[in-house]
């Protein structure tokens, strides 16, 4: 758990692509709304990754 909050807070301090580990549901389908396609990026939060 302390590993994972670790993660997560490097996630937030340093770009997705520098901070090494990701949370486990980094890349998993999040949600779709307004014809818009979210999944989970590095550091925990959901993201716009195209359309559904």
């Amino acid at each position: 758990m302390i590993g994972k909050l670790g993660d997560k807070l490097l996630g937030v301090l340093l770009k997705e692509d520098k901070a090494g580990a990701c949370v486990p549901e980094h890349g998993s389908f999040c949600k779709c709304s307004s014809h818009k396609k979210y999944i989970y990026s590095c550091n925990g939060p959901c993201v716009v990754s195209g359309t559904c």
